[in-house]
């Protein structure tokens, strides 16, 4: 048997009369650093295992598996303690250790001892009082959500299934008489009991299957719920060169591989041999996937391999622009239609840049930044058309820059843009004698 002891905060007078009792009753103990080897050694001899804080995936994983190895083999023998400073469930050294175990020797029994947190051990020494909910993090994403006095847990479990959790457990009256533990979550529950809910892995079914992003326009809070989830869970996430924030790149967690510079069938592959190792793979697109992210190569390809994709949708920047423009798109008495569409260049022949501007309409131009005296000179808006180019937009750089058909150009260049930048053309910039919605009667 391993047992996880949590020594409490640093006190040798903090730690209970059960961790005690564990350290003295234990043929062997393991400590993972001399502060925990120092609160065990009036009650046993303890060993420290190496636990280096280094950021190499492969190595830190044979480290674990080694230090499971040791740990397993003297807990076949008899009871073994893994002492850790705080509560061994709690941010614990212990977890990833216990982790590992469960994995490798399943036949190991674990059991915990629980220590005082520093999350307790702060209100008492801070004099805080806590009277509410509050928010524990070390700054990695929350996959857990524990609910106090969970009088109503059916409703709780129902509302946290919407917030992409799909792990639960309910507890009541813990270590007190008619202690109740489950997996089944009931409908009422008392003063003393909890839930608590995790966001798991979704198990695939051994499907093989790519999923496809929208990172939204460039702020990190604009990416969906689902895209987030899925980029914390993915072992690996190619994502589209300088198109993606850099602060979006931080829920990611596993590899990641810019690719920038890479030809379609590179991507194919380096997507399809990592899916197929039974890994999470993400294709991360700027925007949305679907208005020019050039997918339908990289799906026929991962098709011909036996692959399925799933797309999960972001806001474009478009959306993005209109949002820092504060105006709408269509408004009634003005324009119901948005056209969205591209100039020519390197990879379009043609455009019909003149022939949509006749219907004078909304219209969004993608891609065309570099382009914009050329494209101003080609529609035929009237030059006092208002339009406006939006840069970066939702970024922390954002820029707007407002004019007409007849001088946004001279505009952008004086500001020195010159990609990375929505183009909006139309009435609806400066939207004067609309007509009241049908919404408002």
């Amino acid at each position: 048997m391993l047992i996880g002891v949590g020594l409490g905060p640093g006190a040798s007078d903090l730690l209970t009369l059960a961790a005690i009792k564990a350290l003295k009753e234990s043929r062997k103990v393991y400590v993972p650093g001399k502060l925990a080897k120092r609160l065990v050694a009036p009650y046993a001899e303890a060993e420290i295992l190496d636990f280096p804080m280094i950021q190499d995936k492969e190595e830190l994983s044979k480290l674990w598996e080694n230090n499971a190895r040791i740990v397993a083999d003297e807990a076949a023998k008899g009871t073994v303690s893994f002492a850790v400073l705080g509560d061994p469930n709690v941010f614990s050294t212990f977890s990833h250790l216990a982790r590992t175990i469960k994995e490798k020797y399943p036949d190991v029994k674990i059991t915990t001892i629980p220590g005082v947190s520093a999350i307790t051990a702060q209100a008492a020494r801070t004099n805080t009082s806590i009277d509410g909910s509050f928010t524990v993090s070390d700054g990695s994403p929350v996959k857990t959500k524990i609910i106090l006095k969970a009088k109503r847990p059916g409703d709780a479990k129902k509302e946290l299934i919407g917030d992409g959790f799909n792990e639960f457990i309910f507890a009541e009256r813990l270590f007190m008489e008619n202690e109740r533990v489950t997996g089944d979550i009931p409908g009422a529950g008392d003063y003393f009991s909890l839930m608590v809910a995790k966001r798991g892995k979704e198990k695939q079914k051994n499907k093989r299957l790519v999923y496809f992003v929208g990172a939204g326009p460039g702020n990190p809070k604009y990416i969906t719920v689902k895209g987030r989830e899925l980029l914390e869970s993915a072992d690996l996430v190619m994502y589209t060169g300088s198109l993606v924030n850099p602060d979006v790149l931080n829920y990611v967690h596993g590899e990641k591989i810019d690719s920038h510079g890479m030809k379609l069938e590179e991507i194919v592959d380096v997507l399809a041999r990592t899916v197929k190792k039974g890994k999470t793979v993400v294709r991360l697109h700027s925007g949305d996937p679907s208005l020019y992210g050039a997918i339908i190569e990289q799906i026929d390809g991962l098709k011909k391999r036996g692959i399925e994709i799933e797309i999960i949708p972001g806001v474009t920047s478009l959306f993005a622009a209109a949002a820092a423009l504060k105006t709408q798109l269509t408004i009634n008495g003005i324009t119901e239609t948005l056209i969205i569409t591209r100039p020519e260049g390197t990879t379009l022949a043609k455009d019909s840049l003149k022939e949509l501007s006749r219907h004078n309409a909304t219209m969004a131009i993608y891609l065309g930044t570099d382009k914009l005296r050329e494209i101003m000179n080609k529609v035929t808006y009237p030059k006092e058309t208002p339009a406006a180019v939006v840069y970066h937009a939702s970024w922390d750089d954002e820029k707007v820059i407002l004019g007409t058909v007849g001088d946004i150009a001279d505009k952008v260049e004086a500001a020195g843009i010159d990609k990375s930048a929505m183009i909006i053309i139309g009435n609806v910039l400066k939207p004067e004698n609309y007509r009241r919605s049908h919404l408002y009667g």
